[in-house]
């Protein structure tokens, strides 16, 4: 007669796979070579300063799409309790309004038309954005790819054999023992 397995076995069976799972990483890493995992941490060593690079120019960018927003189509004077000049209120504005925020100034200006001036800003917003994440992706992988690919090229070159050896003897005087006259 069998007896059931307890709720507590039950829990402990995906805990056992974890740990299994976690002590069987070596063997599925014994694949990579010594200078493949060197490439791979220059290659994320290598990605930390272009990323904080471009995060800073992504922002900027986003700062400069508000800006123009604003200025093309004169949000300011919605609001009306502003009382000062329209470069301080846009300056202002770009940095602590959100692209949601501007857009609804512009709905509250243009009424029915603000659907047309959203999907440009957005749509010119999106290409301005790809530009920036996709240069810093080439900077990060162009290197990298021309080092791996020379890498890769050495390793598969073809290598001289190694020089014949003779086999030692029973005869070869190297390998006798010492004459005992």
């Amino acid at each position: 007669m069998r007896i059931p397995a307890s709720d507590d076995a039950a829990a402990g069976a995906p805990r056992r796979r974890l740990l299994s799972s976690l002590l069987s990483l070596p063997r599925r890493l014994a694949f990579l070579s010594y200078w493949r995992l060197a490439f791979l941490a220059v290659a994320i060593a290598y990605a930390v300063p272009l990323a904080s690079s471009a995060y800073d120019r992504f922002n900027r960018v986003s700062q400069q799409a508000r800006l123009r927003l604003i200025q093309e189509h004169r949000l300011w004077e919605v609001q009306q309790e502003f009382k000062g000049r329209p470069e301080i209120w846009a300056r202002v504005a770009s940095r602590i309004l959100n692209d949601r925020q501007l857009l609804m100034r512009v709905a509250a200006k243009y009424g029915a038309q603000s659907e047309q001036i959203e999907l440009e800003y957005r749509r010119d917003l999106a290409i301005a954005r790809a530009e920036v994440v996709l240069g810093a992706l080439t900077l990060w992988a162009g290197p990298l790819g021309a080092v791996y690919a020379i890498a890769w090229v050495y390793g598969r070159r073809k290598r001289p054999p190694p020089p014949k050896v003779q086999p030692a003897s029973t005869l070869d005087p190297r390998y006798r023992p010492p004459d005992p006259r």
